[in-house]
């Protein structure tokens, strides 16, 4: 299209630094591209300026370019107000640049903008001062295109010409048609007026409607359209989230059911502006047009009431802000007709918790943030994938965290950008956030009361997240505990939207942090001193700067408050520090407002080399008597000020300090709630503390100077959680009863010897590592305990027998307790206790977990089942056993009674010589190491169909296992398989990305009993015709893996197999498999010491759907390959080879009822019969019928006889 053919683009602005740069590049860069544009430097000299008020009524488009002199020019102020009336007659495109400005400032007048503004407005008359003013701020409301200055201009010319392409693109598209009309999306989204065809689909309209269907469905289900009841529904989002969009689309869609209806928008703005009395005239007139010409000021909803009355009435009311105002709007609601619908949106929650109906907006799931990001993001407005573009774009609308809106300007942005750039973008964000999103948030902000602004500004820079009461305590102007109806500024803002809580826990959104943090410099700019917060080493370094040089010009004036720093925060990253600074010992003194203090290190939370970095050679004077949160690592002096006065101290955090004692005096205290001295290696008094009634935790964890803790200590009321491990000094407690103390830490605490029960409330309690020779029998008291560690008390000898009248206790650690040789007999009330760890201890023998109930079924001793699963005491509790590195030499036969039992660990039993039948839902066997281990159950556990999807039993290092055991295993983990895959199939079970069963012990053949075998890691075979038929259940998989001098460092190791089921033109079946291995905590390095073998089931159910569904029923494949390979879940393990592999088909028996073993069906027969070639070059000579093959471990002959013979126990 020629320039001269486009619609006209009118360009306005101030200002000969723009006009013969930014201005001058622009034109070029619009003109190099076909577009026809319009300057005033175009025009003739010598003609009325009012020529220009013309070329405006002859554009289509035009670029109202908003910079700090902009206010200089009163022509610049008629041409944007003669652009607003052509846009409002929907004959102009507007679309506002701020350059170097942002859309708040010029709507607000704000900074050098308004001040200008105000100088020229006073050589005018008070229509003209309107008419700008109106223009000024309803420009703004219009999506546009912000510039900061700190990019290059380049790329904003880049964007801006993009954006014009665009809208004459749609303008092109609309021409010709004679019901053209010019339309104007909501503002609140920021749209611009566009030319649209009604019949024309615009399809960024249609990406508006992105996850709309889902929430369109559930307000209509809210509202009940389909009853004749009156239903109010309050509608609450974010700014952003698609409130106006949604409820535009509902009221679009019913309003014709309704004689009456109307839909007001922006009410929060228009309540402002008119007043809502004016609003309520509005709403009449609306309403009542069929019946009265005019609507008086006298008419109310009272006197027309009986007219009101006589129709339904379908009403939206767009963005309020209040209770207030909604009962402004509606009155008291008696004017209503019985079967009408009232929607309301807004962002504040607590304007319309009088409504029994509401409707949270979701935010967009990332798929459908995916779409409306890429949308905007890519010219064909769709993401590559796979690629680091979607792993990009899956970034950015993580950042958005689902808001539409921020999706849309977001994804504008990047559109302008190189794609190169785009990371380094996603890094600036939270420094450069999208200055319209800025603004948007920015009205919410606006509406708040002050206390309520300083706590979102508090939340965002402290805080962020974390547990609801424990940020109240340090934000709320109220104590949380004074009453359950506090008012409380933190919930005030969940209820604006501004944070999120749900189930105790208080979440802000990324928008809402960045917002808040580049809020904080905005308004300081503006000379906000009530909110000043230093957040970075600059400004902190300015701030010390000021002090010393009002220190040096006037030493002796008196500082007035006025001149007083009003900070109220401080965030001051050490990391970022190049050098140490000194500090004046007055440094805070003059912060009178300073409630929040944190000094810590991004880098390192603990005693690292950076150090504190803060040096106060005269120590410090001041009070800080506002001092809600001091959070101090590192804190380089020996004690506090003498002045210092903590009577709104709520929480103290000094990690790793060079504190000796907090302070010699009493102080008020009554406030405190949190302490952390952790790790004050020279903290050797805590009685400072005294008078702390409400402190709710105190760690003093590495205190290693603290001999003892003060008997005053008891009258700690509300004290929960107290933390003394580590403090090797600490020899005993006080007699003293903290009634409210849950959890209780006193690991290697060396020199502890004896343990009082000084709380009956106790929950947890960590002895780990303590001198702890017995445990007192007091502990019977302790029946909310839940957690016992006494992991590593080597001189502990006993264990009391009252222990097991602990009725709640889940969890027993007895790990490392060398001395400890008998355990006691668990009691009936010990029914709780679903982890008990015994490894490392003297014991040996098996502690008895169970007893028969003798007036219920029949002894232990018969070998018989109980009447029921309760007649045995804990086996409906014990999930987790732990016996490894004990000389026990069997287990009891009674084990396989613990039903839920899931992880048996009996890791380097020495002296175990045989495994009695393992219970049905045992997860994970591992007995690796078990040198002296010959036998195994038969079976090897009680066979059961369960929930659970993944087994594994594992014999590394079980060299003496005898090839009964060997075919016990193999035995097992077969049936096992079948009867899990069978459940599945029946069930038509989920996807499974493991084996359903895997085992792994010493030897060096595959099995006979697999079809397919091959020499090394690549298993390539053809297939049978039909074997892929409805009784194919499964892949039975195995490998031998060499172990040359190998000793496994990472905590996992895997067998994989990559499975090609395929036709002569290509795989059309491929999927994964974990063949075995183990995967654990620590970093106990394994060591094998001989090849072994790894067996592995899959299960075809999942693995054939998603083959009919991508190829159907026609492609069956032909041929198989299989590779194997072994890996630490990362990488592939070098020192590990795989000698040997096999495969073969499970299929379920003929009677579908036997579950009964199964031999495979013969594929070799099957082969000769179907006359297929079934040897390939790297497969083994073997007998189909007979185990009996050659082996590198010696000659082996024989048939499987307990496999084919062997019975359902």
């Amino acid at each position: 299209m020629e320039a001269s053919r486009q619609p006209q683009v009118f360009i306005n602005f101030r200002g000969s630094e723009l006009r013969h740069t930014f201005v001058y590049y622009l034109r070029t860069a619009l003109v190099k591209n076909g577009i026809n544009v319009f300057t005033d430097n175009m025009e003739p000299k010598g003609r009325n300026q009012k020529i220009l008020f013309k070329r405006i009524e002859e554009s289509k488009i035009a670029l109202a370019i908003f910079s700090s002199r902009y206010t200089e020019s009163s022509w610049c102020l008629e041409e944007l107000v003669k652009m607003k009336e052509c846009m409002d007659a929907e004959k102009l495109v507007i679309i506002p640049i701020f350059y170097i400005v942002t859309p708040y400032t010029i709507k607000k007048q704000m900074g050098d903008f308004g001040d200008k503004f105000r100088v020229l407005v006073d050589y005018v008359d008070d229509v003209t001062e309107k008419k700008w003013t109106d223009a000024l701020k309803s420009v703004p409301l219009i999506l546009g295109i912000t510039y900061d200055g700190q990019s290059e201009e380049q790329l904003l010319i880049n964007q801006i010409v993009g954006e014009v392409q665009r809208v004459i693109k749609i303008i092109s598209q609309g021409e010709g048609d004679e019901k053209n009309k010019m339309v104007c999306t909501n503002t609140s989204t920021g749209s611009s007026f566009i030319p649209q065809n009604r019949n024309m689909v615009d399809p960024e309209n249609q990406i508006e409607l992105v996850g709309l269907s889902q929430r369109l469905k559930e307000l209509k289900e809210k509202l009940d359209l389909s009853r004749k009841e009156t239903r109010i529904v309050g509608v609450l989002g974010m700014p952003g989230i698609g409130k106006t969009t949604l409820v535009k689309r509902l009221y679009d869609e019913w309003k014709h059911n309704f004689q009456r209806h109307l839909h007001m928008v922006n009410i929060r703005q228009k309540s402002k502006e008119y007043g809502t009395h004016s609003l309520e005239r509005m709403i009449l007139k609306e309403l009542l047009s069929d019946t009265y010409n005019d609507i008086t000021e006298e008419m109310t909803y009272a006197s027309v009431k009986d007219e009101l009355l006589k129709k339904k009435v379908l009403l939206v009311l767009d963005d309020v802000s209040s209770k207030k105002q909604i009962q402004g709007l509606l009155g008291n609601l008696n004017w209503i007709r019985k079967g009408s619908k009232i929607v309301i949106t807004t962002r504040d929650k607590i304007s319309i918790t009088q409504f029994e109906y509401t409707y949270v907006v979701p935010r967009l799931n990332i798929t459908d943030g995916l779409k409306q990001f890429s949308f905007y993001a890519f010219e064909d407005h769709n993401c590559p994938y796979p690629g680091n573009l979607m792993d990009l774009s899956t970034k950015f609308v993580d950042y958005a965290r689902g808001n539409p809106l921020a999706l849309k300007i977001l994804g504008r942005e990047l559109l302008s950008i190189d794609k190169d750039q785009w990371p380094k973008r996603l890094d600036t964000l939270a420094q450069l956030p999208i200055p319209y999103i800025q603004d948007l948030l920015r009205a919410s902000y606006d509406d708040l009361s002050n206390q309520q602004k300083e706590a979102f500004l508090v939340v965002a820079w402290f805080f962020g997240s974390g547990d609801e009461y424990y940020i109240r305590s340090l934000v709320d102007t109220e104590d949380p505990d004074s009453a359950d109806d506090a008012a409380s500024e933190v919930r005030d803002l969940a209820g604006n939207l501004l944070i999120s809580i749900s189930s105790g826990r208080l979440e802000m959104h990324d928008l809402m942090a960045t917002f808040a943090k580049k809020l904080c410099s905005s308004l300081s700019n503006e000379n906000n001193y009530g909110y000043q917060m230093i957040w970075n080493h600059e400004s902190f370094n300015a701030a010390a700067k000021n002090k010393r040089m009002r220190y040096v010009n006037q030493p002796r004036k008196k500082v007035t408050e006025s001149e007083m720093d009003n900070v109220m925060g401080i965030l001051l990253d050490v990391s970022e520090m190049d050098n140490n600074m000194t500090l004046d010992s007055k440094f805070f003194s003059e912060m009178c407002n300073l409630r929040y203090l944190k000094v810590y290190n991004s880098q390192c939370s603990r005693d690292c080399d950076v150090g504190c970095k803060l040096t106060f050679p005269d120590g410090l004077k001041c009070s800080m008597e506002n001092v809600r949160y001091l959070y101090w690592l590192q804190f380089p002096l020996k004690k506090l000020s003498k002045a210092f006065n903590p009577k709104n101290l709520i929480e103290l955090n000094l990690p790793y300090s060079k504190i000796t004692r907090l302070w010699k005096e009493s102080k008020e205290i009554s406030k405190l709630k949190w302490v952390d001295l952790s790790h004050s290696s020279e903290l050797c008094d805590i009685s400072g503390l005294i008078g702390a009634h409400n402190i709710r935790r105190l760690n003093l964890e590495g205190c290693i100077e603290l001999k003892t803790l003060p008997q005053e200590m008891q009258e700690m009321e509300s004290l929960i959680y107290l933390n003394l491990g580590g403090c090797t000094r600490l020899v005993s407690l006080p007699e003293f009863k903290l009634k409210s103390l849950k959890t209780l830490i006193l690991s290697h605490c060396k020199n502890f010897e004896q343990f009082p029960v000084i709380s009956e409330c106790l929950e947890a309690l960590y002895l780990q590592g303590t001198a702890i020779k017995c445990i007192p029998t007091s502990i019977e008291n302790l029946q909310k305990l839940i957690l016992l560690d006494l992991k590593d008390c080597e001189v502990l000898v006993s264990l009391p027998d009252c222990l097991g009248n602990l009725r709640s206790l889940q969890e027993l650690i007895l790990s490392g307790c060398s001395k400890l040789k008998f355990f006691p007999e668990l009691k009936e009330t010990m029914k709780s206790i679903k982890i008990l760890l015994l490894d490392g201890t003297a014991i040996k023998q098996m502690p008895i977990l169970l007893q028969c109930i003798q007036s219920q079924g029949h002894s232990v001793a018969n070998k018989t089942l109980p009447n029921s699963l309760s007649d045995y005491y804990l086996s409906s509790s014990l999930l987790s056993l732990c016996l490894s590195g004990n000389d026990i030499e069997s287990l009891h036969a009674n084990i396989s009674q613990l039903y839920h039992l899931k992880w048996l660990d009996l890791k380097n039993c020495k002296k175990l010589k045989s495994v009695s039948v393992l219970p049905p839902n045992l997860k994970c066997l591992d007995a690796h190491g078990c040198d002296s281990l010959e036998e195994v159950g038969s079976p090897l556990a009680v066979l059961m169909v369960t929930g659970k999807i993944h087994c594994t039993y594992i014999f590394t290092n079980c060299n003496k296992l005898d090839q009964v055991a060997e075919s016990n295993i193999i035995s097992f983990t077969w049936r096992k398989s079948q009867m899990m895959s069978d459940a599945l199939n029946r069930y038509n079970g989920g996807f499974v990305l493991e084996s359903l069963v895997s085992t792994c012990f010493p030897g060096c053949e595959v099995p006979a009993s697999f079809d397919h075998q091959a020499y090394g890691a690549l298993l390539q075979t053809k297939l049978p015709r039909h074997w892929c038929d409805s009784r194919l259940t499964g892949i039975a998989l195995c490998a031998v893996i060499l172990f040359p001098d190998y000793q496994h460092q990472s905590n996992r190791f895997l067998v994989k197999c990559t499975c090609e089921f395929g036709t002569e033109d290509g795989p059309c079946i491929s999927f994964s498999s974990i063949v075995g291995g183990w995967s654990e905590p620590g970093y106990e390095p394994r060591t094998i010491k001989s090849d072994h073998v790894f067996i592995g089931y899959t299960s075809w159910l999942d693995i054939n759907k998603r083959h009919v569904e991508k190829h159907g029923n026609g492609c069956i494949p032909s041929k198989a390959s299989l590779r194997f390979q072994v890996t630490d879940g990362a990488s592939e393990v070098g020192n590990c080879h795989v000698l040997k592999c096999g495969f073969t088909l499970v299929y379920t028996p003929n009677d579908s009822d036997d579950i009964s073993p199964v031999r495979v069906v013969d594929i070799a027969t099957r082969d000769k019969e179907d006359g297929l070639e079934n040897a390939t070059s790297n497969k083994l000579s073997r007998n189909d019928y007979e185990f009996s093959h050659q082996s590198n471990c010696g000659v082996t002959s024989r048939r499987d006889e307990c496999f084919l013979s062997e019975e359902l126990p």
